[in-house]
């Protein structure tokens, strides 16, 4: 009675460990990765390619003719000298106005050397630049809750399996006792239960931090107050059907890294083009209207229009030194598309290698979590027939717990490489392929 006393509070203080809060409703994958497009991060990177957009937006209208409108009070004084041919004597006339004068007017850009198409063109691959910066950003996260969710899954599955080994090393200890009473076993016999029942709880107690700490992980990742319990298993790995060479040749069309290279080529492109058009002339449409005209200075039309062509001989800044600036980031950019080319297709297969790694591990602990559960049965029978020792159970119960914490963690680190893989592939909506129990659900625990 004493030990089953034991038994209780010991379940009691494991219970209050664990602050779940299975008052929010059930959390299923595909409802987090809903969630998180709600994260603080994803916010600030879409007001990132807000501004850009509205970038381009604004340079949209760069080649439309531009006018404007002056208005100044003026006033001014005109001495005009001319002769009079009759009397053959000179005249002179004072002319003194003053008012509001207003004018209209005109300016049309109609050929800039290719700066504007170069400038607007600019603008939009700075905008493909930052989408793919927020997808890269996006297969981050979802990469991060991947691995937070299943890890929550497994240390669920693993709390259980620990506070199951200490249930069953305290049954065993509550028939040591009775054992050694009966003077069927020796006094080192039942100590050696003990100190597995100890074990087995400090395992406990560990593995219900190990939850908390994930789950407090998960909770801050998806911004929540309340965490719920997850209603999607975690899957059992299976075999993949691709080969590696498929992963890089997805990598390379998919890849958020690829495109931001790209969108950054697309630039220094446009720029070496506004550079180069710095050396052509200009073309321009100007005119103006003035709406007052009893405020035109005499020596000035009422309106004018006309067609203009500037060229700078000389500028404030090197232009030539421009270009080569231009040419050594083109240079440099084509080092770094080189370089991460290299560096994608050495992580795809890298982690291609290692999802088969842990699909080989976890297949393995399969068969050897069964020979465990086998031994520590029969182990379990022998000790009851007299057969057998404490320390033959207590090992057996505790290899038992330890093969199977190992298959859980093989299956979530399948679970999380696999998620790597389809990351660096840029669709993480193929893990649904390998792991088709992502779509399946699992009811949450009454309360």
């Amino acid at each position: 009675m004493q030990v089953h006393s034991s038994m209780s509070g010991w379940s009691a203080m494991l219970l209050m460990i664990v602050p779940i809060h299975l008052q929010a409703g059930p959390l299923s994958l595909a409802e987090a990765e809903q969630r998180l497009a709600s994260n603080r991060t994803v916010l600030a990177q879409q007001a990132d390619v807000d501004a850009w957009q509205a970038q381009q937006r604004a340079l949209n209208s760069l080649n439309l003719p531009q006018l404007s409108i002056t208005i100044a009070g003026i006033a001014y004084e005109k001495d005009v000298t001319f002769d009079i041919p009759v009397i053959n004597q000179p005249a002179e006339l004072d002319v003194f106005r003053s008012g509001i004068r207003s004018q209209l007017n005109l300016l049309w850009p109609l050929y800039t050397g290719g700066r504007t198409d170069a400038a607007q063109q600019q603008a939009a691959a700075r905008v493909t630049e930052a989408e793919a910066e927020q997808r890269q950003l996006q297969l981050q996260l979802l990469k991060r809750l991947f691995d937070l969710y299943f890890s929550n899954q497994m240390m669920q599955q693993v709390v259980q399996v620990r506070q199951q080994a200490l249930q069953t090393l305290d049954a065993h200890l509550h028939k040591a006792k009775r054992f050694e009473q009966e003077g069927l076993i020796t006094q080192l016999n039942r100590m050696q239960a003990e100190v597995a029942q100890a074990e087995a709880r400090r395992e406990a107690v560990f593995a219900q931090r190990q939850l908390n700490d994930v789950r407090a992980a998960l909770q801050n990742l998806l911004q929540l107050e309340e965490l719920g319990c997850l209603s999607t298993p975690l899957p059992q790995p299976v075999p993949l059907t691709e080969s590696a060479d498929w992963f890089v040749n997805q990598a390379k069309r998919h890849n958020p890294v690829f495109q931001q290279l790209l969108a950054k080529d697309q630039q220094l492109k446009q720029q070496l083009r506004i550079e180069q058009g710095k050396r052509l002339p200009e073309v321009f449409l100007i005119g103006s209207y003035d709406l007052n005209r009893s405020a035109t200075p005499l020596t000035e039309p009422d309106w004018s229009i006309g067609l203009g062509m500037r060229y700078h001989f000389t500028t404030s800044v090197d232009r030539r030194a421009s270009a080569s600036v231009v040419h050594s980031r083109q240079q440099q950019l084509d080092h770094s598309r080189h370089q991460a080319d290299a560096d994608i297709k050495l992580a795809v297969e890298s982690s291609y290698r290692t999802v088969l790694l842990h699909l080989e591990q976890f297949e393995l602990l399969q068969q050897d979590l069964q020979l465990a559960r086998e031994h520590a049965r029969l182990q379990q029978h022998a000790f009851e027939q007299g057969m057998a020792t404490s320390l033959d159970v207590t090992d057996a119960r505790l290899r038992q717990a330890a093969a199977e914490v190992q298959a859980l963690q093989a299956a979530c680190q399948y679970s999380s490489a696999l998620a790597q893989l389809t990351q660096l592939s840029g669709q993480p909506e193929l893990v649904t392929n390998w792991l088709p129990t992502l779509l399946q659900q699992q009811s949450c625990p009454a309360i």
